[in-house]
């Protein structure tokens, strides 16, 4: 019989999707018992996932404990680096779903069905060491974030979710084709291989390099790597609120994660040519994307550009840890990922309350918020701050670890990765002032006059609190992360072969 943790873990994947069903199916049920079925879906994962992620670091528990025959036929477990990001995924799926359960839409089954169904699928990614498996639940939860941009989304819908659609499903096929090129060359049987066994059927000879180079492309695409990037911002700012938070916040580190776990080791894409190309995209997201940045005048498409200019340095951290042979990179890429997943989540939700009082995400029509919505100022400066990388937050100890790890690379590398922390506080701070201080926009004040508005809702308070509470535990204790993270970087960088030279100098 499987241990605890190993049920727990179907049940984290499994509720979600079952919920998603029963009001899919049920689309006459009473809305209240409607929203009874969806709060359980988002919350039950959220009250399983970081205690296994606390059992995980538990170094007297063993990583079988954590394993299942499967769940739909696709068999489950955790390793170090999915641990702290399933964690992660289920607390930003409740503060979306808090977000969700409190909008006024149409056909609200079916939409939070969808919801469910995309939170179900993210969760699964992170849940199952099969290389297929891994693939078809990103297939699960992408298909529904096509659906509800098109029929639920903002302005723009039709055209972002058609370029999310091809990007995404380009990325898709890419990254599916590198995995199978890899598990065909390790001489497995793709029904059961999983990341352990394709390290190790590919540790001697590594995959074709041209299974790597498709890995590269295709998880690339997915987690916005410069210039594969440009489905991201339109995606983002067309996307419905908790769409935008689940997918910016979680799904977009499938890319990542498959890097880490399947690019370092078995298609080797920091060696040779590979590894250059990483580098230089790399730096394109950390500089080129930060200066877009810079030019936005609306607040959710700065809060989605600002999503993509975040993935640099977890790039980073990548190339680092594969080129060099450097675990601490791999160690702070991925806590980056999960403290990158909270403060973009709870800037996406407040983002959103902002437009909710003043009508628009630009600037211009904004100003002054702080005084009518001190309390929603004041989350949205703490969000930001997060993403900043300010001490407290768990984001500071991912972009210093990043920064460190880097610190045998040329003067040059370390200075254009280090301008990404001038880059950000200016576009970030000047955010924050444009909408918050400053003195009271006309058109604010205008609509005001005609419907007086609150400060920011209980619901939100809570939502934006739980991934900040989050963000600042982790800032106060990362080691809740690195614990596990070391157990499998250390593992991961024995089968990269670091270079000689460095990359650039090539």
């Amino acid at each position: 019989m499987a241990a605890l943790p190993a049920h727990l873990l179907q049940a984290v994947v499994a509720t979600p999707v079952v919920a998603g069903l029963l009001l899919i199916a049920g689309r006459r049920l009473p809305r209240s018992l409607g929203a009874l079925i969806a709060f359980l879906g988002f919350a039950v994962p959220a009250a399983i996932a970081p205690w296994l992620l606390v059992e995980w670091a538990d170094l007297s528990i063993s990583p079988e404990a954590f394993k299942s025959d499967g769940l739909w036929g696709v068999g489950l477990a955790l390793n170090g680096f999915s641990a702290p990001l399933l964690a992660m995924t289920s607390l930003v799926g409740l503060a979306a779903g808090i977000k969700a359960l409190t909008q006024d839409v149409e056909s609200r089954h079916a939409y939070l069905g969808l919801l469910l169904f995309m939170l179900g699928g993210t969760l699964g990614v992170f849940a199952t060491n099969h290389v297929v498996g891994f693939y078809f639940f990103h297939e699960f939860a992408l298909i529904p974030t096509f659906v509800l941009t098109l029929f639920w989304g903002g302005e723009g819908r039709r055209p972002a979710s058609m370029q999310m659609a091809i990007y995404l499903t380009v990325g898709a096929m890419a990254s599916l084709a590198g995995i199978l090129m890899a598990v065909d060359a390790a001489g497995l049987d793709w029904t059961k291989a999983t990341f352990e066994s394709v390290a190790d059927g590919l540790a001697a000879k590594g995959a074709p390099t041209s299974a790597g180079a498709l890995a590269l492309f295709g998880f690339g695409t997915l987690a916005s790597l410069f210039p594969f990037h440009s489905w991201a911002a339109p995606g983002y700012s067309a996307a419905p609120t908790p769409a935008a938070m689940l997918h910016a916040g979680a799904l977009k580190k499938f890319g990542l994660y498959g890097l880490a776990l399947l690019g370092l080791t078995s298609l080797r894409i920091t060696e040779g040519a590979l590894g250059d190309w990483l580098l230089w995209l790399a730096l394109g997201n950390v500089v080129l994307i930060g200066f877009v940045c810079l030019t936005q005048v609306d607040l959710k498409r700065l809060v989605s550009w600002s999503s993509v200019a975040h993935m640099g340095p977890v790039f980073l951290g990548l190339w680092v840890a594969g080129a060099r042979g450097s675990s601490s990179g791999l160690d702070a890429a991925v806590l980056l990922m999960t403290a990158h997943g909270l403060s973009c989540a709870a800037l996406f939700l407040l983002s959103n309350d902002v437009r909710i009082r003043a009508g628009s995400y630009r600037f211009e029509a904004i100003g002054g918020l702080a005084s009518r919505a001190p309390v929603l100022a004041a989350f949205f400066v703490a969000a930001s701050m997060a993403s900043l990388g300010l001490p407290g937050f768990a984001n500071f100890w991912g972009e210093i670890g990043v920064f460190l790890s880097l610190r045998a690379e040329p003067l040059w590398i370390q200075a254009l990765v280090a301008s990404t922390v001038v880059i950000t506080a200016v576009y970030t701070l000047r955010a924050a002032a444009a909408v918050f201080f400053g003195p009271t926009s006309a058109a604010l004040d205008a609509r005001a006059a005609a419907a007086p508005f609150g400060d920011l809702s209980w619901p939100s308070r809570v939502a934006a609190g739980l991934l900040l509470g989050t963000s600042l535990t982790l800032g106060f204790l990362p080691s809740l992360v690195t614990d596990c993270t070391n157990r499998v970087s250390a593992d991961v960088v024995k089968y990269v072969r670091p270079a000689t030279k460095t990359p650039s100098t090539r």
